[in-house]
């Protein structure tokens, strides 16, 4: 059976480079290169040259303005060229290979936009989509797809249905190994070992494919590539991004098993050089690995180094005589070169099949805590903390808030007795929020926030039932003003508040208090009390563009949002919708917690009070709890599964004093019931119970509290009247769309018409309001629902009495119509006479679970359908 291949590489964005949506890259071109040539070479993938189709932009120069390439038909062709060549013939493995700017339709899913692509109408190839056709189909006895684009979930675009005549085979569907450079983030480029810019996860692949991958019986496997592709690609992210929170640590990768890639005579070694201090001179170096550990170097130190060979793995080095121990790794990448000046005590052998105690808590109840063993298998995960037994040898345990290179923390252990951390910190939490020893976070900014969150100043003059809102806007660059030609623009620039009515309420940079002398990154805040009710922040770019979000304030309560906003440099609209960079936290405070006290008592009391006279808060800070929860909710990472996140679950769902814990701790713990393999009854009156807490704090009215209350089991807590405003968590949105298809009235048309043009922001519910990207958002509704309204019409008209269906083609070619060879007519552009014998009268189950996906209500779906279809709005 012969093996096949589709090489993309788009690197030229004419429209959206002049759009200053997504600019050119450099690293397609080449990378569409390497991985042909690992393809057709004969110790790679050993595919016949004349079996692979390469599309790069390089092969289209000098381009044409006005055809840009490559295009989607252009990829197209090279698929529909791999379904012709196996219509007959079953082929053995298909290879799909996609590097250029691109997003995901649904969750983990990858498309890549073509050159084409514009604002208004984004080209794609729904790379996924082509690859599942082709296993329903059964065309191959394997599968690969690997795609070197950004998977930033982007639910606004409507994707079309693949244009392929479905195809169901009568065996069973091969083995898939499905790898994308992120998982819900962006994927990089840069300059690499070889002098060329390179995607960083075709270079980690590549290096893996050509043996740093290999597993103990010297075979690339599916299971190998995963477990490098996981491990590796962090060392070659640029130092500038590893501390940022827009790059995904690892990329997502789905192995059937099954695959092997190569089979080498051996596993490869790695030169590595190890430097003590003086004090190991002359004395006996030991480096164990394993599990359980053995020695795989026994031998006295010449001087403070030594050199040698290993294979890809975790160890431990030693020096008993010196008191000196510290872990290392080889990763399979090329030469390893160690400072080693830890401290520790003589390991000790393993003896016999005994095991130890592992008790790690984490600083964090919301960080996740992984234990990998010494070939980087993960063997343990936990959310908080975690208590396991397991056989002596040498493991990797890794602490971390999020996907990000910047909250990760690593220690390679020798387990060879009983073991315990207590209160194990990862890097500096991302937050947007000024939290003391935050990643984003000068001591300046402390202050305005501290002071919000103790209700010191104007909310102490609050009338019965106020409700109170504080914002608190800056700019973060990390360096001081001095070091930069120009500094940002004010932190409010843009801002605006409205009432739900559509009235503006404030301008904020016009009564917002703001120091403009600061040496470092500037912050303003605005603050008033307020009627309940929910208002709408609006942020208008220089692009011309603008979003909006709601901003609930309920009665006795102090709603506090904490903005980072982006570099200039750095900020870029996203595709589809207007999706700037930068991030948001969302805070409530008690009102009443406040009588009594001055600004600066409340302050104390609420903050503790560092040696130093600043502002530090208590390790297991609520606030630092619920951002790395909120930080979980926007990378959909199931904190909550199975037995997990004990301690995590009580904290948000059962003692929760501020109700945006208990909001987030809803979606999460919604989240681990959906995914569990039984229904979870203890945990579904969990849910009821933190609900009921929730209505009586801030009110069953609140958008978020009644989508989540629309999953209780208790009829009595669910809501059953429209709602009138949207919500702040993208997940409450998708919760109400997904009940209008059970009541369509949940959702008004005005509502709909309000937000359609709708994406989100980290995990928050935003939307357009300016008219080009409402307009833009409206046309590619459009042509999405135009091709359901095709297909729809051509399956009724087939099913109709063959009298009817003359009546319809006679009544097309009087009108001028084309009609197929069928007598089916198109439905997009007929007359009103014509659509009537065409009327269609149940909306297709395609319709709605695409309108489930792209978050549109079941009404508005409905009446997009009818009206493509038979042209007659709903009644």
């Amino acid at each position: 059976m012969a093996d096949f291949a589709v090489v993309v590489g788009v690197a030229r964005y004419p429209e959206l480079s002049a759009e200053g949506i997504a600019p050119d890259l450099d690293g397609p071109n080449n990378d569409a290169t390497a991985v042909l040539e690992w393809l057709v070479a004969a110790d790679g993938g050993g595919l016949d040259r004349a079996n692979v189709k390469l599309i790069r932009s390089a092969d289209f120069i000098p381009p044409d303005p006005g055809n840009p390439q490559p295009a989607e038909a252009e990829v197209e062709r090279a698929l529909k060229w791999i379904e012709l060549q196996t219509r007959d013939i079953r082929g053995g493995r298909l290879y799909l290979y996609f590097s250029g700017h691109g997003f995901a339709p649904q969750l983990e899913e990858g498309a890549l936009f073509t050159a084409e692509a514009t604002q208004v109408s984004p080209s794609y190839i729904y790379a996924h989509d082509w690859l599942r056709w082709f296993r329903r189909a059964q065309r191959f006895q394997e599968f690969v797809l690997w795609m070197d684009c950004c998977m930033n979930y982007q639910q606004s675009i409507p994707v079309r249905p693949l244009n392929m005549r479905a195809e169901t085979g009568t065996g069973t569907m091969g083995p898939a190994f499905v790898a994308v450079a992120a998982q819900t983030r962006s994927a990089l480029e840069g300059e690499m070992a070889d002098g060329l810019v390179h995607g960083v996860f075709t270079w980690t692949l590549l290096q893996g494919l050509r043996g740093g991958a290999a597993d103990e019986r010297g075979r690339i496997t599916g299971e190998s590539l995963k477990n490098f592709l996981h491990t590796v690609m962090p060392e070659h992210l640029p130092d500038r991004v590893k501390s940022a929170n827009s790059v995904d640590l690892q990329p997502f990768v789905r192995d059937d098993g099954g695959i092997v890639f190569r089979r080498l005579s051996a596993q490869p070694m790695y030169r590595v050089r190890l430097a003590f201090p003086p004090s190991a001179a002359g004395r006996q170096l030991q480096v164990w690995t394993g599990r359980p550990h053995r020695l795989v170097v026994a031998e006295p130190l010449a001087g403070t180094e030594w050199t040698g060979e290993l294979v890809r793995g975790l160890y431990l080095a030693e020096v008993p005589a010196a008191g000196l121990r510290q872990g290392f790794q080889v990763t399979g990448t090329g030469d390893v070169s160690c400072e080693l000046p830890g401290e520790g005590p003589a390991a000790v052998a393993p003896a016999g099949a005994g095991q130890f105690q592992l008790d790690i808590v984490a600083q964090n109840a919301a960080a996740t805590v992984t234990v990998l063993d010494y070939t980087f298998q993960k063997i343990f995960t936990a959310t908080g903390e975690l208590h396991e037994r397991d056989l002596p040898g040498v493991y990797k345990i890794r602490m971390e808030i999020g996907r990000d290179m910047g909250t990760v923390k690593e220690l390679i252990v020798l387990l060879d007795r009983d073991t315990a951390w207590d209160s194990v910190a990862a890097r500096p939490l991302p937050s947007p929020a000024p939290i003391p020893g935050s990643a984003f976070t000068h001591e300046s900014h402390v202050w305005p926030f501290a002071e919000a969150a103790a209700g010191k100043g104007i909310f102490a003059e609050r009338g019965p039932g106020d409700a109170a809102l504080s914002v608190l806007s800056r700019f973060w660059g990390g360096e001081p003003r001095s070091t930069v030609r120009t500094g940002p623009p004010h932190p409010m620039q843009g801002m605006e508040l409205f009432r739900s009515d559509g009235g503006r309420l404030a301008h904020m940079t016009d009564e917002c208090r703001f120091d403009d002398h600061s040496r470092v990154d500037r912050v303003a805040v605005w603050e008033r009390n307020l009627e309940p009710g929910v208002y709408f922040l609006r942020l208008m770019p220089e692009t011309g563009r603008s979003i909006e979000a709601s901003v609930v304030a309920c009665a006795g309560w102090l709603t506090q949002l904490a903005i980072q906003r982006p570099n200039i440099a750095a900020g870029q609209q996203g595709i589809g919708g207007v999706v700037p960079n930068g991030d948001a936290a969302v805070f409530m405070r008690d009102l009443q917690q406040f009588s009594g006290h001055s600004g600066q008592e409340a302050v104390t009391e609420s903050f503790a009070l560092d040696s130093a006279g600043g502002i530090d808060l208590p390790p297991a800070s609520q606030d630092a709890v619920i951002e790395a929860a909120r930080i979980a909710l926007a990378q959909k990472r199931n904190l909550l599964a199975g037995t997990r996140g004990t301690n995590l679950q009580k904290l948000l769902l059962e003692d929760f004093d501020d109700p945006v814990a208990g909001i987030i701790g809803g979606h999460l713990l919604l989240m681990a019931i959906d995914a569990a393999a039984e229904p979870e009854q203890a945990r579904a009156r969990l849910f009821d119970t933190a609900m009921a807490r929730l209505q009586g704090m801030v009110g069953s009215w609140h958008p978020d509290v009644a989508a989540l209350s629309l999953r209780c089991t208790d009829p009595a807590l669910r809501p059953d009247t429209p709602f009138t405003a949207p919500p702040m968590f993208s997940r409450s949105w998708q919760l109400i769309i997904e009940a209008s298809y059970a009541n369509a009235d949940l959702v008004p048309a005005s509502l709909w018409s309000r937000v359609h043009a709708n994406g989100s922001i980290g995990p928050y519910f935003i939307w357009a309001t300016d008219e080009a990207s409402r307009a833009a958002h409206a046309k590619q509704l459009e042509e999405w629902i135009a091709v359901h309204g095709s297909r729809s019409a051509e399956r009724a008209a087939a099913t109709r009495p063959a009298a009817t269906r003359s009546a319809a083609t006679r009544a097309a070619r009087l009108a001028g119509l084309p009609v197929a060879a069928s007598g089916i007519i198109a439905a997009r552009n007929v007359p009103a006479a014509v659509r009537s014998i065409l009327a269609v009268q149940d909306v297709p189950a395609a319709v709605s679970d695409d309108g489930r996906r792209l978050q549109i209500p079941a009404a508005a779906a409905e009446t997009l359908w009818r009206e493509a279809v038979t042209g007659q709005p709903m009644p």
